[in-house]
C-alpha cells in the first residue's frame, strides 16, 4: 500500500466535509462563484512580496529552496465575512513575461484575469486538509475569530505562455454559511 508523505497533496478531498465538498471540487471560478451568493465581494490584499515559498510548493514550482518567488495572499470577503484565502505564487522571472501584470492587482481579483483569458490553462485540482502546523494556515486563520482545529484547501497551476502560477485557496468557515 502507497502511503502519502506528509506534505502531500491528493487528487480528491476525500473526507471533506460534505458542505465544503462541492466549493472544493468546483472548477469555474471561485470569485465569480462567491459574487453571485453574496451581496459585497470584495478582495482585501494582505501580502504582496518577493519571499520564500511554502516547503510544498518548492517542486510544483521548481524553487530552489531559498529561492524567491511573488507571493500574493488576499481574503475573500462575502458581506465582509472573509471565506477564502488565496495565495498566489510565481516566479520572479515570469513576471517579466506571461504574468507581468500580477504585480498591479491591487484589491483586483486575479480570479477574474485568470478565467476571462482564453490562453490560460489550468491542471487538475489538488486537495489538502491544512492543520496549525503549515504556514498556510498560519496565515489564513490571522483574521478569524475562532482558529478551527483545521482547514480544507485546494491548488492548481494556471499556465500561460508555458510559465505556471500556483494559486491555493483555503476556505475558511464562514464559507459555510453561503
Amino acid at each position: 500500500m502507497k502511503v502519502n508523505p506528509p506534505l502531500a497533496w491528493h487528487p480528491a478531498p476525500v473526507s471533506a466535509p460534505t458542505d465544503l465538498h462541492w466549493w472544493l471540487t468546483h472548477r469555474g471560478s471561485l470569485t465569480r462563484l462567491l459574487q453571485d451568493r453574496c451581496e459585497h465581494f470584495r478582495v482585501e490584499p494582505v501580502f504582496q512580496a518577493l519571499a520564500t515559498a511554502c516547503i510544498d510548493e518548492l517542486e510544483v514550482m521548481n524553487l530552489r529552496r531559498q529561492g524567491r518567488a511573488l507571493i500574493r495572499e488576499v481574503y475573500l470577503r462575502c458581506d465582509e465575512a472573509p471565506v477564502v484565502f488565496a495565495h498566489s505564487i510565481v516566479r520572479r522571472e515570469h513576471l517579466r513575461d506571461a504574468w507581468r501584470g500580477l504585480g498591479r492587482l491591487g484589491n483586483h481579483s486575479l480570479g477574474t484575469m485568470l478565467f476571462t483569458n482564453p490562453l490560460i490553462q489550468r491542471t487538475p485540482l489538488a486537495f489538502r486538509k491544512l492543520k496549525p502546523h503549515h504556514p498556510l494556515f498560519e496565515r489564513a486563520c490571522k483574521q478569524l475569530q475562532n482558529r478551527p482545529a483545521n482547514l480544507w484547501a485546494r491548488r492548481s497551476l494556471f499556465i500561460l505562455q508555458h510559465q505556471p502560477i500556483l494559486v491555493t485557496e483555503v476556505f475558511l468557515p464562514a464559507i459555510r454559511r453561503l
